[in-house]
């Protein structure tokens, strides 16, 4: 992926908590704006969030491509923008103002990791670095450099048992574990294939997950030393190795989804068996990019579905609700024409929704 210019931000006269609010986009229309919307009534109205305070005046960043959203474990008001070429963005306040990392400007984030007993310890990567801060971003320090011009470090975690060890996925394969806070770095696997995403699991800890982009998704139980191939169930449905997102089910222990090509699939066996959700798409008819599950309603689920057009360009996207667990499903209009990529369901006010927009150039 190539890293994008950074868009000079608008300044605008009053705090922007709200914004395009219920605007409706069609197939024909220009690209709407990118950035973070969010939901205060589980998605039936969306306002843009979008307020970035400044000593000149409040910014909007409504031009930020989202690559992925990440939160702290101990604050689900705290969420992080991970974006694609324009730095990183957060807010304490769920949204309601941003807040950016002067040394991140520019920067394509790959991957973000808060320490889940202490929120002022992130891990942040470029690609081709991963920056560590213990003061709440207010310096940093790089505690590992990828040499190789061909490889990057896409994703980040940390334990949530042992919280001096920190996980890194490269894209060619391999898996980086610190045991001591980034301080020194061993290759524990190398896996051979493109990797994508990893995560750790936490109801479970010294269990972390990692997918692949084309060859499905592995498990360890012990840190990172050992390692299952758990996509054996996902050979029974059409391309449901193609990953697209992995998402931990922060209401039930063991239970996660694979989102991919085909569709969305359930494990309640830590990816030992898998299911389909019976969506309203059919099967690979739709690109689902985002997907949330209620922590305190198992019943109710978010997805999004978008259809391409050429060189990736949003032909149209809907929003796709249940509140049955998947038996029936209410479809709802977007908030912009831009590419939906990730929901967020806030674990203690689950009637706020966030969900962030972006291209994929």
């Amino acid at each position: 992926m190539k890293k994008i210019p950074l868009i000079i931000l608008a300044v605008v006269a009053v705090l922007l908590t709200t914004g395009a609010g219920c605007l409706q986009f069609g197939a024909t229309q220009a690209q709407g704006p990118m950035g973070m919307y969010q939901s205060v009534d589980k998605g039936e109205i969306w306002k843009q969030i979008a307020a970035l305070p400044t000593v000149s005046g409040v910014q909007n960043i409504s031009g930020i491509k989202v690559y992925r959203i990440h939160t702290d474990p101990s604050d689900p008001n705290a969420i992080y923008i991970a974006s694609r070429g324009q730095g990183l963005y957060y807010s304490y306040n769920n949204g309601a103002s941003w807040q950016t990392a002067p040394a991140m400007a520019g920067k394509f984030i790959y991957g973000l990791a808060v320490n889940p007993n202490n929120k002022c310890n992130i891990f942040v990567s470029d690609g081709q670095h991963i920056f560590k801060t213990d003061d709440c971003m207010r310096s940093w320090t790089n505690v590992y450099s990828e040499e190789r011009p061909d490889q990057r470090v896409i994703s980040l975690a940390v334990d949530f048992g042992s919280t001096s060890t920190v996980y890194a996925a490269e894209l060619g394969g391999d898996i980086l574990i610190s045991n001591n806070l980034g301080g020194s770095w061993r290759v524990s696997q190398r896996f051979g294939v493109q990797l994508q995403y990893l995560v750790a699991d936490q109801f479970n800890p010294g269990r972390v997950y990692v997918a692949a982009y084309k060859d499905g998704i592995y498990r360890s139980d012990d840190l990172g030393a050992t390692w299952k191939d758990m996509s054996v169930g996902l050979d029974n449905y059409t391309d449901a190795k193609k990953f697209n997102r992995l998402v931990i089910n922060p209401g039930k222990k063991d239970s996660l989804f694979w989102v991919s090509k085909y569709g969305i699939l359930r494990s309640d066996d830590a990816g030992t068996t898998w299911t389909d959700l019976k969506l309203i798409t059919p099967p690979g008819s739709v690109n689902i990019y985002a997907f949330d599950i209620n922590a305190k309603n198992q019943n109710e689920m978010y997805y999004t579905g978008t259809i391409l057009g050429d060189g990736n360009v949003n032909v149209r996207s809907t929003f796709y609700k249940t509140t049955d667990g998947g038996k029936n499903w209410v479809t709802k209009k977007l908030p912009t024409n831009s590419i939906p990529v990730t929901i967020l369901i806030n674990t203690e006010k689950d009637n706020v929704v966030s969900m962030g927009f972006s291209t994929l150039d």
